[in-house]
């Protein structure tokens, strides 16, 4: 009986641990507008999302955002890019362009470059906060477990100057896990 009430203890001080942590390591320079990508995890053939956060400084009208996303591609294949809550209440428009390559070590990459602007000349109001969009990836079916890096770059403009804002961003991993295992279930409320 005790040793039941202290395995909870221990499980859920765990629990608490795998989603604070994320929020903590993100929190970073709240005087900067912040991109921030959701980490995934899935067995080889299953397809992951990939969340993207965006969290503009108080004040701060975002009218254009870049963000350029890079990872070795050899498991990981780009399938889609769907709009998130925020981008759709907000009239923003996403474009995605895809190049594949290879870096220096002769590894395959995927470099996507990601637009969120707007459609009409003059909008009412910047990017909003929240959920800007989703990544949806696939894992290959022969993939060998590995921790990819989804590296993030972005850039901002102010909506009615055009001036350069400085841009926060949060890398993502995906986790390709052994066949037969079960991925971690993301802590919503904590990854963003």
């Amino acid at each position: 009986m005790m040793v039941s009430y202290f395995r909870r203890i221990a499980l859920g001080s765990l629990f608490l641990m795998v989603c604070y942590i994320p929020v903590a390591m993100a929190q970073g320079d709240t005087k900067a507008t912040r991109i921030t990508l959701g980490s995934s995890s899935g067995t080889p053939g299953t397809s992951v999302v990939v969340p993207i956060y965006f969290t503009p400084t108080e004040g701060t009208e975002v009218g254009k955002l870049n963000l350029t996303v890079d990872f070795v591609s050899k498991n990981l294949k780009y399938s889609k890019m769907d709009p998130g809550i925020a981008a759709e209440m907000g009239n923003v428009d996403l474009a995605t362009d895809v190049k594949e390559g290879k870096n220096d070590k002769d590894l395959e990459t995927t470099t996507l470059n990601i637009v969120a602007s707007f459609l009409t000349p003059d909008p009412p109001k910047g990017v909003p906060s929240g959920l800007l969009g989703y990544l949806t990836m696939k894992i290959n079916d022969d993939a060998l477990t590995a921790n990819i890096t989804l590296t993030a770059k972005a850039t901002a403009t102010e909506l009615k100057t055009n001036k350069d804002l400085p841009v926060e961003s949060v890398n993502a991993t995906v986790d390709v896990l052994a066949p037969g295992s079960q991925p971690l279930v993301t802590c919503f409320i904590f990854s963003h």
